[in-house]
């Protein structure tokens, strides 16, 4: 039989594997083709993270459903299960009630091994007495989840400062001890460092934006994928232009190049701290979504020297550090502006879950493999000494059950309590990698109360 002269039809796997693309389509492009080829094999989709840590205490009224009373420390005798719906979430988790069906809310889990003060640093993600940001013992939860990826950056970590002259802080990630990771502060930096073409510099003066660059390595992964892989590209490279539409992440082009270049927006520019969140959960969400990291940090003002900062955009004059000492007396001023600083961060949260759940990945989209986890640096008060730590978790995972759930455990001396270290314990779990013992243990407490998962969390 006469064999057939027309080209061969490769299955997607075999397109998949054997696809060759530049040197900027490799980094750029193969995390999604990765993703993909998951999906092909019906391999699990990785497990992201989104931390997002405000500084200056987070008051657990403020994140506890209004149609559940919640007990004070000292009579809370046993871990109570209940349950909640969006008309029931408080002021500053109004922004996110369309996802309440996807949230957890954690109170009354302590973390006295972080120390307390103005700030635990680097121990809220890390699980030790960092000694007012001074020592840094070992990594963070952040670093430990994403040090397991195979991608461009293991996690990166972006945040803002009342130092807006600094473009970088450390307060907050690290990858060892002695070891701490840069917080990029800087918009137009943290844009630089993660979107700028990755290539021979001699290519890069005219190749004036990211998505030119690779656009036939995209032309090519068009062409041979389907229209779902398609569509899922379409959406991978929209997470690019959303933050800036041609913006120049180019340090050395040529002048003749630089001026058909559009500009960075004012935005990108200002060291208004407003400003600098919201373009720093833009490219958190972007890296997520292009697949350039599965795990990154939003520090808001966390640590001491960086947390005294005023959000006068939002119509608060005070800055946060008179806020907190403030609702120690419960001063309505301080209330009101606390609350509009943490809706305002609920609202850039919303942002990042409807970017998410907009993009198909699997049997769902990229929400349900993504967690968004709210806490603060300094537990539940301006000067704290992490008695209870809230914290707030959105999103979906398949082994974690969320829904529409909050978690009360018993006071610090009662049978049910649990330690910081069984929440990181869980994440990593959920990562797929069983730790049982993360972090540093307070010496003559009972190990049931720190190791393991929280049996009420994972499934």
């Amino acid at each position: 039989m006469k064999k057939s002269s027309s080209p061969r039809l490769y299955s997607r796997n075999e397109f998949l594997r054997g696809l060759s693309l530049s040197a900027a389509g490799s980094v750029l492009i193969q995390p999604l083709l990765s993703r993909l080829s998951a999906e092909v094999n019906g391999r699990a989709q990785p497990t992201r993270f989104l931390f997002v840590m405000e500084g200056n205490g987070c008051p657990p009224t403020q994140v506890h459903p209004t149609n559940l009373g919640l007990k004070p420390i000292g009579k809370r005798q046993q871990t109570i299960e209940e349950t909640f719906k969006a008309e029931h979430l408080p002021r500053v988790l109004q922004p996110v009630k369309d996802y309440a069906d996807r949230m957890l809310i954690l109170q009354g889990i302590s973390g006295r091994i972080c120390g307390g003060g103005h700030s635990t640093y680097f121990g809220a993600l890390g699980c030790f007495n960092t000694r007012e940001g001074k020592h840094v013992l070992g990594p963070t939860l952040d670093y430990e989840l994403g040090r397991q990826n195979e991608t461009l950056f293991k996690n990166i970590s972006l945040g803002i400062s009342q130092r807006a002259n600094l473009d970088i802080v450390f307060n907050s990630s690290a990858s060892g001890a002695n070891s701490p990771i840069a917080t990029i502060c800087n918009p137009q930096t943290a844009y630089k460092r993660m979107f700028a073409p990755i290539g021979d510099q001699k290519n890069l003066a005219v190749k004036t934006h990211l998505l030119d660059y690779v656009k036939d390595d995209i032309r090519t992964v068009q062409r041979r994928l389907g229209s779902i892989e398609k569509d899922k590209l379409e959406r991978y490279l929209s997470a690019y232009e959303q933050i800036g539409h041609r913006h120049s992440a180019i340090a050395e082009l040529d002048p003749q190049v630089k001026s058909r270049v559009t500009p960075i927006t004012d935005k990108y520019r200002s060291s208004n701290p407003v400003d600098r969140l919201e373009c720093h959960f833009e490219m958190a969400t972007s890296a997520l979504i292009a697949g350039l990291t599965n795990v990154a940090t939003i520090a808001s003002g966390v640590g001491h020297q960086d947390f005294s900062i005023v959000f006068d955009k939002l119509g608060v004059g005070l800055e946060k550090h008179s806020i907190g000492h403030a609702l120690y007396n419960k001063e309505p001023v301080a209330i009101e502006a606390s609350q509009k600083i943490r809706t305002f961060h609920f609202e850039l949260i919303a942002r990042t879950l409807e970017k998410l759940a907009s993009i198909p990945e699997g049997e769902g989209t990229m929400l349900d493999n993504t967690l968004i986890v709210y806490l603060s640096d300094a537990a539940n008060e301006h000067h704290t000494k992490c008695d209870e730590w809230p914290y707030v978790v959105i999103g979906g995972h398949p082994r974690l059950n969320l829904g529409g759930r909050c978690l009360t455990y018993a006071d610090f001396n009662n049978k049910g309590h649990r330690t910081v270290n069984a929440i990181h314990n869980t994440f990593l779990h959920a990562s797929g990698r069983p730790e049982n013992n993360f972090g540093f243990k307070i010496p003559g407490l009972d190990d049931g109360v720190q190791e393991g998962p929280l049996s009420e969390v994972l499934v």
